[in-house]
């Protein structure tokens, strides 16, 4: 069965419910109604005849008595009969008007005296007849039903109308996206749907458009990584496999090789490629890790002006390959802070890494530190900054994102292109200290990334 389906017939089961149970409601108030005014009835006949018997002794009048309560057996045919006695003194006489009820009857008594003062009184017991009086409510509630089932008939029909329409309003969308996820799942990531709307409906399909947005950025980001991933390989492979071609030719006929020193300098881009390829797959790894939130950091206090001095020394001759002057300006009695040594190693050489990549000659690449307070506690916000050719907001929006990289990346930057790894993996092991992470630039005026610790309580 399908939604839409089960939607009307619930939507109309619950309308048919409802008004029959305004139905009940209806006829029992009126059967309510009804007995409340046989009662009032019955109180009326005998006020009806007590007046009348008072009349006929005002006027010493028996007979208009007896034709009084034979015009109220007309004008009200549950009183069935009325025995009526007149006492004058010692003498009585009685008369039956009408016949006693064979089935249920409720007894009236009334005692009327003459209102001259007289001697002369007239007593009135009359018998109501019930049934009659059920008669009444009985045929009032027959047709009350009647009319109402005539108007629950329409009422449904119009209810099952109502509910169809109602029912495919709402799941039409619905259709709408299994049609879209059916395209998705052939692979078709263009799909998009279109509802005004601001209900929880119109929140599903906008989060169906972000998902599909969402699948088609990956897909894009997929494309991207295999294309990365292949470079990264193939590239460093390529150039081992050269290289020990050449080798391979300088050594063709098993003795000393002819120039030493060209086989060593192969050896060493070898080993380089080697590394590039170590440090890619290390990357990669460490990916795997924060993915699964194995990630672990053992924090201790240290001193992170000896770490940052150890990585401007590693990059030294790199800096001064390229014209680029790199420098540590933490300061000497800086405090310790709470981290994991060789986890913001991989932090920092990253960070100056990317900095000398988009620096050109004659630029700084720089290590700062200051120290700030935040509720109560002490971080160090590091910056390594650089006067490269800097990002513009698009560039920054897209900054420690996985294998996302800028415009910025491109032909000409100094060294190997990468494959978007590194920042991410800066991110995660900032946020694993419980630091923050973020960047400023603008183009063609440098860029400054920073990154915050906690200073360690003994600081």
């Amino acid at each position: 069965m399908t939604i839409r389906t089960k939607l009307s017939l619930l939507v109309a089961g619950l309308f048919a419910l409802s008004l029959g149970a305004l139905g009940g409601a209806l006829v029992a108030i009126q059967k309510r109604r009804l007995v409340m005014e046989n009662a009032e009835q019955a109180a009326i006949i005998a006020n009806s005849a007590a007046r009348a018997a008072a009349d006929s002794l005002l006027q010493k009048d028996d007979v208009n008595l007896v034709s009084a309560i034979k015009f109220l057996q007309v004008q009200y045919p549950a009183l069935a009969c009325c025995l009526v006695r007149w006492e004058d003194g010692p003498r009585t006489r009685s008369l039956m008007i009408g016949a006693e009820p064979k089935g249920a009857a409720s007894r009236k008594d009334a005692l009327v005296s003459d209102p001259m003062g007289g001697r002369r009184k007239v007593y009135l017991r009359m018998w109501i007849d019930e049934d009659r009086l059920r008669e009444r409510i009985d045929l009032e509630i027959r047709r009350l039903s009647r009319d109402l089932l005539r108007l629950f008939a329409l009422a449904l029909i119009l209810a099952v109308i109502f509910s169809d329409w109602f029912a495919r309003k709402l799941t039409k969308p619905l259709a709408a996206l299994s049609e879209a996820a059916g395209q998705i799942a052939k692979g078709r990531l263009n799909i998009r749907l279109e509802w005004s709307s601001k209900d929880e409906i119109g929140k599903l399909v906008e989060g169906f458009n972000n998902m599909a947005e969402r699948l088609s950025e990956l897909e894009e980001l997929k494309r991207d990584f295999v294309s990365s991933v292949t470079h990264e390989l193939r590239s460093p492979l390529g150039a081992i496999e050269s290289f020990l071609n050449l080798i391979e030719d300088k050594t063709r006929d098993g003795g000393r090789p002819e120039e030493p020193e060209k086989i060593r300098d192969y050896f060493g881009r070898i080993k380089a490629n080697v590394r590039r390829l170590a440090g890619f797959i290390n990357d990669l790894l460490d990916v795997a890790k924060i993915e699964r939130g194995k990630m672990e950091c053992e924090l201790r206090p240290m001193r992170l002006q000896d770490l940052a001095q150890e990585v401007v020394q590693f990059f030294e001759a790199k800096g001064r390959e390229q014209g680029v002057t790199l420098s540590s300006r933490l300061e000497p009695g800086l405090g310790p802070v709470q981290g994991d040594p060789e986890r913001l190693r991989q932090v920092l050489v990253n960070l100056v890494s990317n900095a000398l990549k988009f620096t050109p000659a004659g630029g700084q690449v720089r290590i700062q530190g200051e120290v700030y307070r935040e509720e109560g506690r002490r971080f160090l916000e590091v910056a390594v900054a650089d006067t490269g050719r800097g990002m513009d907001e698009e560039d920054l929006r897209g900054l420690f994102v996985k294998f996302q990289q800028g415009k910025n990346v491109q032909p000409g930057v100094q060294g190997a292109k990468g494959t978007g790894l590194g920042l991410f993996i800066v991110k995660s092991i900032v946020e694993a200290h419980g630091g923050k992470v973020s960047a400023r630039s603008e183009a063609g005026k440098g860029a400054r990334f920073l990154f915050s610790l906690r200073m360690a309580e003994s600081s």
